[in-house]
C-alpha cells in the first residue's frame, strides 16, 4: 500500500520542494502581460520618433538640393546670358570689321569711279553717247555701280537739297536769287556711304546770300 501511495503522488510536486515556483498566479501573467504590452508601445513610439526624425533629415536635404538646383540654374542662365552677349558684340564687331574693310577698298575705288564719270561726261559732249567705246565705257560703269548697290553702298548726290554738314563739304558759295540760302546749286564731286559708315563726303556748291 505505501509503494502504492508513492506511484500516486510521484506526479504531483510536494508543497516547498521548490518546484511551484514555475506556477504563475493571474496577477503574475497580467503583470507580465502588461510588460509586453507596455514594451511593444515603447518600441512603436521609438519607430515612430527615429521615422519623423528620418523624414526631417530627409526635408532637409531637399531642401538643400532645391537651393543648390535654384544656384544651378541662376548660373545657367547667367552664363546663357553672357555667352548671347558675346555672340551679338562678337557678331557686331565682325560686322563692323567687314564694313571697314569694305569702306577701305571703296575708297580706294572712288578716284577710278570718278575718272569714269569724267570720261562719260566728256563723250556724251563728244559724240553725244552714240560711239561704240562710250556705249562700253557706259556698260562698265553701270557694272561697276550695280555692284556697290549690292554692297550697300549708297550715292550721296544732294543736288538741291539743304546743305547737311554730316555728309557734304562745301567748296564753293554763290548767291543765286531764285534759290533759298543754304540750297545745293551744284554737285562737283558725288559723296558714298556704306550703311552708317560715311565713306567720303559729297563736295557741293552752295547757296549764300550775301
Amino acid at each position: 500500500m505505501a509503494k502504492d501511495k508513492k506511484k500516486k503522488n510521484a506526479g504531483i510536486p510536494e508543497p516547498g520542494n521548490g518546484e511551484d515556483r514555475d506556477v504563475k498566479t493571474p496577477f503574475e501573467m497580467m503583470k507580465e502581460e502588461l510588460e509586453k504590452h507596455d514594451s511593444k508601445e515603447v518600441r512603436e513610439e521609438l519607430e515612430i520618433e527615429e521615422l519623423e526624425q528620418e523624414i526631417e533629415v530627409l526635408r532637409k536635404e531637399l531642401e538643400n538640393c532645391k537651393k543648390l538646383e535654384d544656384e544651378y540654374i541662376d548660373r545657367i542662365k547667367r552664363l546663357q546670358a553672357d555667352y548671347e552677349n558675346y555672340r551679338k558684340r562678337t557678331l557686331k564687331e565682325h560686322i563692323e570689321h567687314l564694313k571697314r574693310a569694305n569702306k577701305d577698298l571703296i575708297s580706294k575705288m572712288l578716284p577710278i569711279i570718278d575718272n569714269f564719270e569724267i570720261a562719260l561726261k566728256t563723250g556724251e559732249k563728244l559724240k553725244g553717247g552714240e560711239d561704240e567705246f562710250y556705249r562700253g565705257v557706259r556698260m562698265i560703269y553701270d557694272k561697276i555701280m550695280e555692284l556697290l548697290k549690292n554692297e550697300n553702298v549708297k550715292v550721296i548726290d544732294p543736288h538741291g537739297q539743304e546743305f547737311d554738314p554730316r555728309i557734304c563739304e562745301a567748296a564753293v558759295t554763290e548767291a543765286v536769287d531764285d534759290v533759298d540760302e543754304g540750297n545745293i546749286l551744284e554737285v562737283l564731286r558725288k559723296g558714298y556711304m556704306i550703311d552708317d559708315f560715311l565713306i567720303r563726303p559729297a563736295v557741293v556748291k552752295v547757296c549764300k546770300k550775301s
